[in-house]
């Protein structure tokens, strides 16, 4: 269903100094809301996108719900897509979607969703990132839908061999001790290739290996737990640092570079 958006974004307009109105359209499905600036997408390219948002939800929502031991966030899913906006990113039950990558199907849909179903009470940025990632490939993959290969550009198929090649240059030791440590590495937000990229690899990277270990049911139990890292030893009896240290040598890191 495609209405107007109750309430609009007031612009200025570029040497006017006149607030001009810019309409916002919704389009409501199942699971999810489509909320987008009409000149940002055709009805077409909206519709599309809007399908693809509640098939994405029940996608990835089979995937997790029959191993999450305290079930999935609840509720329906709004995207916002429009051309103001540095990056993707998730409030609440609320997505923010770059208009470009939607109009390219490089739109991160499936990873933000998965941050809006699985709660994530933690500073543990690395489980946070590399889980969502690890999900959306896994799902594309496999389910449906597509990954946006924001950072890691072959998917959980290839993911160990780009964690691998990040490893072999400064960026990726040098964000290497901020996986399986709460807190990110500085200037994620402003150095995307610098420190993002390399920092997301890595931590899918080790996520997916960790799915790999002890269980999907037991990854998400570490990402909704408040201190992640302890209850890796809880519930495996092995400590964040000797997990880290068999998945550094399963992808090839030299002995001296596991840190």
């Amino acid at each position: 269903m495609l209405k107007p958006l109750s309430a609009v974004l007031v612009a200025v307009v570029a040497g006017a100094g006149r607030p001009a109105m810019a309409e916002w359209l919704t389009i409501e499905k199942t699971r999810a809301t489509l909320v987008y600036e009409e000149s940002a997408l055709t009805p077409p390219e909206a519709a599309r996108f809007a399908n693809l948002l509640d098939q994405g939800i029940a996608d990835v929502e089979s995937y997790l719900r029959p191993a999450a031991p305290d079930g999935l966030r609840e509720g329906r899913i709004t995207y916002r897509v429009g051309a103001d906006l540095p990056y993707s990113m998730t409030r609440g039950r609320t997505v923010s979607l770059m208009v470009e990558r939607v109009r390219t199907d490089s739109a991160p849909y499936l990873h933000e969703t998965v941050h809006v179903l699985v709660p994530s009470p933690n500073r543990s940025v690395w489980l946070r990132e590399g889980f969502a990632s690890y999900v959306e490939s896994y799902v594309s993959e496999n389910i449906g839908g597509y990954d946006a290969r924001v950072f890691a550009r072959t998917g959980n198929r290839g993911v160990d061999g780009e964690a691998a090649r990040w490893l072999g240059g400064e960026a990726g030791r040098t964000v290497l001790p901020w996986v399986g440590t709460p807190g990110e590495p500085p200037e994620m937000v402003e150095e995307r290739r610098r420190v993002a990229a390399p920092f997301y690899v890595l931590s899918q990277s080790f996520s997916k290996f960790l799915v790999g270990k002890i269980g999907l049911g037991r990854v998400l139990t570490l990402v909704s737990s408040p201190d992640p890292e302890a209850a890796l030893l809880r519930v495996s009896g092995r400590s964040v640092s000797d997990w880290k240290a068999e998945w550094l040598g399963l992808i090839g890191t030299p002995r001296a570079d596991r840190r």
